[in-house]
């Protein structure tokens, strides 16, 4: 049996790869022992805000993301946040606010962020690694894993009624989205419940508003783009009905509409029958007290919600 021994030309390859294959793993070795070491003072500055920047791109919170909205949301009891601190891993953490409103981390110890924004906890923790002199140039990244302290409710004629966290700026309409929309049934009219600011009572503000945006203006649209604040409840009622009966061709129920009036009632259940009259016209209607009253009725006179026309028979 015959061993073959490498030329001189092929043992210099093998050595020189044998080396490079060293120094690569030296190197990735150094790397891993500079990246557990314990911080001190010592230490070289840590990532800037680009590196802080670059890490919410790649976790889906970026600026023009979902940290746009975290920016503003003040946390609370039972709220998650993660909590990074740049090339040191034993410092970073994923905590629930508690129910001081305060949150317990390694080395910083104890710290309250009950009513604060993410970027003044990134701010807090960098002034605590800071001043206890365990970082000289400390970048944290504070991000908002899932908020259970803001809530806002959406209920009556949605697809999904129930409460959703009210995370960063949330509109009406980005409610009523996330809702899953309206109904057939929905009125066109939302009524957004408030409650009233500390100190002013137990009062309940109620603002009432269309929901009509296939004819909406920027100037109808305006209350949809109300941010709702923490509590707020959405309600959109069953749609509003009127009612005609009598000599019409199709009597029965029909959804109200802006400025309806009595002619195009009769044109909507349509038109009166040969043997009705458009002369002999009755007109009921609930007062303030919910009794039930006849009033006249011209073609011009506008209907309201639950009316109730009434077409009589020809005299001859």
């Amino acid at each position: 049996m015959h061993t073959h021994l490498p030329t001189p030309s092929t043992f210099l390859r093998q050595a020189r790869r044998a080396v490079s294959l060293l120094l690569i793993g030296c190197s990735l070795a150094g790397a891993v022992h500079a990246q557990t070491l314990r911080a001190t003072p010592a230490l070289t500055a840590l990532p800037d805000e680009e590196a802080v920047r670059a890490f919410r791109i790649l976790n889906g919170t970026d600026a023009n993301t979902k940290a746009a909205a975290d920016a503003t949301a003040t946390l609370g009891l039972g709220d998650q946040i993660q909590i990074t601190v740049f090339g040191q891993p034993d410092m970073s953490a994923e905590v629930t606010v508690g129910e001081a409103g305060t949150i317990m981390l390694p080395l910083v110890g104890l710290l309250k962020v009950a009513d604060l924004t993410s970027a003044q906890i990134e701010a807090l923790i960098a002034t605590r690694l800071r001043d206890g002199g365990y970082l000289q140039n400390p970048s944290v990244a504070v991000q908002i894993r899932q908020i259970r302290s803001q809530m806002i409710s959406v209920l009556g004629e949605v697809q999904r009624p129930g409460r959703f966290p009210l995370q960063g700026r949330m509109t009406v309409l980005e409610a009523l989205a996330s809702a899953g929309g309206m109904t057939q049934r929905a009125d066109r009219k939302a009524v957004v419940l408030r409650r009233a600011a500390p100190g002013k009572g137990n009062t309940t503000q109620r603002m009432e508003f269309g929901i009509q945006l296939d004819q909406a203006n920027a100037n109808d649209r305006a209350p949809l783009d109300m941010a709702l604040v923490n509590d707020d409840v959405v309600f959109v009622g069953t749609q509003k009905q009127f009612y005609v009966n009598g000599e019409v061709r199709r009597p029965g129920a029909y959804p109200m509409e802006p400025g309806l009036n009595v002619m195009k009632a009769l044109s909507i259940s349509g038109g009166v029958s040969e043997r009705g009259s458009i002369r002999r016209l009755r007109l009921h209607r609930l007062d303030a007290q919910k009794v039930l009253r006849e009033i006249p009725a011209q073609p011009a006179t506008e209907l309201q919600a639950d009316d109730v026309l009434y077409v009589e028979e020809r005299l001859f």
